[in-house]
């Protein structure tokens, strides 16, 4: 049976990390530029030290240390990159990881590389494409603060409607062994929530860009956002831990409350890429 006391200490940390972090969050999408690469950076780097950290609990030894600084460093200069001269870099830190873990890691080295690039790729290169997003050129000419804010709400919309709508209709189980709550009718409500969320903001962002826009990233938060949540429960279950840390009290780690950013991030870009609203070079 749950304890009343433990629940009670772990939604009153819940709500205290919200109040705190939804603002920050929003000031420094509204801040932008270095401000906003600070904050992502940080993130990036909590979720990749949390991920590096449940694989030496399975006896890995990833380039830990040496990733989470660098992810720090190359995402916070992203503003002052043009987009494609940040992937370069980002190729290019991972195979200075490689060449690190060959020298510096154990003899059977080549083991830990698929985790280490892997690590980098979905964690600093994924998270670190809303740099971009933010500093996207849109229909006015200008950028847009809304847009991303619009990114970000949509994401917590759709986890929120997801999680009450599986709790109150949910009957079918997307998979009972890596995330036995999350359910196909609570998804189907987060994707519908996601789309009305997206045709309230089409008068707020109509001198940027298209309803299609808008509405294409609601599908793809809906669509993909769990994903990334199943992914990081596969992580957890391997190792047998419920949260991949406690940074954040009551809400766990930071790849606890930002796994469902992770896959809609770097898909959003590519998405405003093909648009040329992001010019690589």
């Amino acid at each position: 049976m749950a304890n009343p006391l433990s629940e009670s200490k772990s939604l009153g940390s819940r709500i205290a990390v919200s109040a705190w972090g939804i603002p920050l969050i929003i000031a420094s999408i509204y801040l932008g530029g270095v401000f906003f690469s600070l904050f992502v950076a940080i993130v990036a780097a909590a979720i990749l030290y949390e991920f590096f950290t449940l694989a030496e609990m399975r006896h890995m030894n990833p380039q830990k240390f040496p990733a989470v600084l660098f992810a720090v460093i190359t995402i916070t200069v992203a503003p002052f990159l043009a987009p494609g001269c940040w992937l370069s870099l980002m190729l290019g830190t991972a195979l200075l990881l490689i060449c690190m873990d060959m020298i510096f890691g154990e003899r059977q080295a080549w083991r830990d590389l698929p985790l280490n690039i892997f690590g980098w790729f979905y964690i600093p290169v994924f998270i670190g494409s809303i740099v971009f997003i933010r500093s996207a050129i849109w229909d006015d000419g200008l950028t847009s603060p809304a847009f991303t804010l619009f990114f970000f709400s949509t994401l917590w919309i759709n986890d929120i409607s997801a999680y009450l709508g599986g709790k109150t209709w949910g009957k079918h189980k997307m998979s009972a062994y890596l995330s036995p709550n999350k359910t196909w009718e609570g998804s189907i409500i987060g994707i519908l929530t996601s789309l009305v969320w997206a045709i309230l903001w089409i008068p707020i962002l109509a001198s940027k860009t298209s309803p299609v826009d808008l509405l294409y990233v609601a599908v793809i938060v809906g669509i993909f956002g769990p994903f990334g949540d199943f992914l990081q429960s596969y992580f957890k279950r391997t190792v047998g831990v419920k949260n991949s840390g406690n940074v954040l009290g009551g809400h766990g780690g930071a790849w606890d409350r930002f796994d469902s950013i992770i896959l809609p991030a770097i898909l959003v870009f590519i998405y405003l890429v093909s648009l040329n609203r992001i010019d690589l070079f």
